[in-house]
């Protein structure tokens, strides 16, 4: 290195340390402070195209006999057992899924069948995986669970049958 090179690195290297510094307060500033408006936006709607059209079918299907619930998370379906070893794993493994549709008595508000509908998006193999896992969860919770593929047009009269069938 040159002897100027040096001189100048000796003189000036104050002011690059505080603009290092200054830049790393900055950064760090950034990283730990909350932003004025947080990164979310409002969903268009809780349902796709495809489920609203199986919804106002379910909706003339089910007539004052139950709720209808949509987009329900299987954690507030289904409980994982206390003292069940490895408790935390189980609960992560429903808490972050959600069933299409849950029927409940009126009065009480409790769950009588969930429906899922099935678009193609499940017959991808991590998707066939999630749905085995879910089947098994709840028929272990004593739960019914009916599987709908989606189609153009339902008709009430045969969702209807399905929910008798499977109560």
């Amino acid at each position: 290195m040159s002897t100027e090179f040096l001189q100048s690195l000796l003189r000036y290297w104050p002011t690059a340390v505080g603009l290092l510094v200054l830049i790393a307060l900055i950064a760090l500033m950034r990283m730990y402070s909350t932003p004025k408006r947080l990164p979310y936006t409002c969903r268009k709607s809780l349902l796709t195209k495809t489920e609203i059209r199986f919804y106002k079918s379910l909706q003339k299907a089910v007539l004052d006999d139950w709720e209808v619930f949509v987009m329900v998370r299987i954690a507030d379906l289904i409980r994982v057992e206390p003292q069940t070893r490895n408790y935390r794993g189980w609960l992560n493994k429903i808490l972050a899924k959600h069933i299409d549709f849950v029927l409940c008595h009126p009065g009480t508000l409790e769950p009588v069948v969930c429906i899922e509908l099935d678009d193609p998006s499940h017959n991808r193999p991590e998707r066939i995986e999630r749905d085995e896992f879910v089947n098994h969860a709840f028929e272990s919770a004593g739960l019914p669970l009916i599987r709908i593929e989606t189609q153009p047009q339902y008709k009430s009269r045969e969702i209807r049958d399905l929910i008798e069938a499977s109560i």
